[in-house]
């Protein structure tokens, strides 16, 4: 599920330092959730991964900005701030590295606010993907993060080896639930997609600098969060949460 539509003009946040350059950075290493007290995640998996990249964005956007991220979705508007100043990098390895500690940051925010777990080979960044837990809906953080990051007037020379970037919100698609009419007759498929996509095309465009922004990405996940809750109590469904089986039930996970 995409973003809404954005329209073409655009603003921007007064110049600051630029972004700390991982060439003169120190390694993440999951420092930030060790002082915190909470548990580190097993070494090589994706939630180590992701606790890593997310604490090494924290150091960097405190040595640039001189600004100590909260935890918090507050704190989104200095990790956008931080990548439009860093949108003059033109070295593909550098801007993914940037895009993975900002994309695993935003998905941590993510999953201690909605709920989730994240999935991946504990390796490649762009291999992390955050499922979440209240509904069926599943995610590339630091995709998004990327295409945020390489902004408007993004080209090919910028863009990191590897797949299409896929900055959806990918939830259910003609399913169709496990019970039979009284007729005797096919069930209804609910597609909870393409219900989304005509909830979303109704809304006003936005600005191409809200577009490329986490906090737009954020703030589209909390609508499509309530939308299909609202979409699954008028279907009389039960609220219920989303475990790696149900997400394996249909090849998400394998």
């Amino acid at each position: 599920m995409a973003v809404p539509q954005r329209s073409r003009s655009s603003s921007g946040l007064a110049a600051q330092p630029r972004p700390a350059s991982p060439d003169d950075a120190a390694s993440p290493d999951g420092a930030a959730a060790a002082e915190s007290g909470a548990p580190l995640a097993p070494a090589g998996s994706a939630a180590a991964l992701a606790e890593q990249l997310a604490s090494a964005l924290r150091d960097h956007v405190r040595r640039s900005l001189g600004v100590t991220l909260e935890d918090t979705s507050t704190s989104l508007a200095f990790v956008d701030h931080y990548l439009r100043v860093a949108r003059s990098e033109t070295r593909p390895p550098i801007l993914l590295l940037l895009a993975a500690e900002a994309g695993a940051w935003y998905g941590e925010l993510v999953r201690r606010e909605v709920g989730g777990v994240w999935i991946g080979d504990g390796k490649d960044p762009r291999s992390l993907r955050l499922l979440l837990r209240p509904q069926f809906l599943h995610f590339a953080p630091v995709d998004q993060a990327l295409e945020a990051l390489l902004g408007p007037e993004s080209d090919e020379s910028r863009m990191p080896e590897g797949p299409a970037l896929d900055t959806t919100f990918h939830t259910r698609r003609a399913i169709v639930e496990a019970r039979a009419l009284v007729d005797g007759s096919e069930p209804a498929a609910e597609d909870d997609a393409s219900w989304l996509a005509d909830r979303l095309a109704d809304l006003p465009p936005i600005s191409e600098d809200e577009y490329y922004s986490l906090t737009c990405r954020y703030e589209t996940l909390k609508l499509v969060l309530e939308l299909l809750a609202t979409k699954h109590v008028a279907e009389g469904r039960s609220p219920r949460e989303y475990g790696l089986e149900d997400y394996a039930d249909v090849g998400v996970v394998t």
